[in-house]
């Protein structure tokens, strides 16, 4: 039994840790950057450089989702298609953090170590939070998977390696004690 979710374990990391290994890589496609920290930063001046004209507009009492101009309503759906920055920034780096944690939880649950369960824990915990601070963004051309659904396939991934890595330090015990 202990083997069964030993190779659950494997498989559900291999699916897991891929999604959120590469997420930070699949967010900044999305953002258009590619890695370069200046890039985001470009994009988030211009974001509130759009955020200023439009407050300026409401200062003056001009109803913004009303007029007919292009420029501004495309400064509108720029301001609302960018997600905040500390989601883009967190993500990636906890997706990342997430994927190395999750490996050496699958190298402790083959040690048979007691730390696996705080570890798996950890974990899944860890998980839900990544799936719930991944901003949802819109397609691109080139971009690929949603980091939303990347992040949601990554948590019940790494849920389940967690739940199996647990349950196969929980059989090594009670087959120690019914063998002792």
């Amino acid at each position: 039994m202990r083997v069964l979710a030993l190779i659950f374990m494997v498989l559900a990391f291999l699916v897991g840790g891929f999604c959120t290994g590469v997420l930070f890589k699949n967010i900044e496609n999305r953002m258009g950057t590619d890695g370069d920290s200046e890039k985001l930063e470009e994009v988030y001046r211009l974001v509130e450089n759009e955020q200023k004209q439009i407050d300026q507009l409401k200062k003056d009492g001009i109803d913004v989702t009303k007029i007919e101009d292009p420029q501004i309503k495309e400064s509108l759906e720029i301001i609302e298609s960018t997600p905040a920055k500390w989601k883009v920034v967190y993500a990636g780096k906890l997706g990342i953090l997430l994927a190395v944690l999750a490996f050496v939880m699958v190298v402790v649950a083959f040690m048979k170590k007691e730390f696996v369960t705080k570890l798996s824990i950890l974990v899944a915990l860890l998980s839900v939070v990544l799936w719930a601070i991944t901003p949802y963004m819109e397609a691109g051309t080139f971009s690929g998977a949603n980091p939303k659904s990347l992040a949601l396939i990554g948590c019940i991934g790494l849920v389940v390696c967690s739940a199996c890595a647990f349950m196969s330090y929980k059989l090594h015990l009670k087959k120690s004690q019914a063998t002792a």
